[in-house]
């Protein structure tokens, strides 16, 4: 199942902003400005990709997961759920 437009939109709209983010840490490296600062927007930018992640999440368990689990390939979707819930927690 592919992603609906309105979820498309939202992470391409997140995805503009951190790459926006990213430039500016290159920017901030290549003018040497301080470590703490530098790490600082990383973190920021991690959390940015956490938040368009939980955005698809969200949507794969709304679409693709619920109805996986209503057929008879039901443990098969949910060992990939469990499967995602510990990738994403590491």
């Amino acid at each position: 199942m592919t992603i609906d437009e309105q979820v498309q939109d939202c992470a391409r709209r997140r995805l503009a902003i951190i790459e926006g983010q990213v430039r500016g840490v290159q920017r901030m490296v290549e003018e040497g400005v301080g470590c703490v600062e530098i790490l600082t927007q990383i973190s920021a930018i991690h959390e940015a990709l956490r938040g368009v992640g939980k955005v698809i999440v969200r949507h794969h368990i709304e679409t693709c997961v619920t109805e996986g689990l209503q057929t008879e390939a039901r443990r098969q979707h949910q060992d990939e759920l469990m499967d995602l819930i510990y990738t994403l927690s590491k």
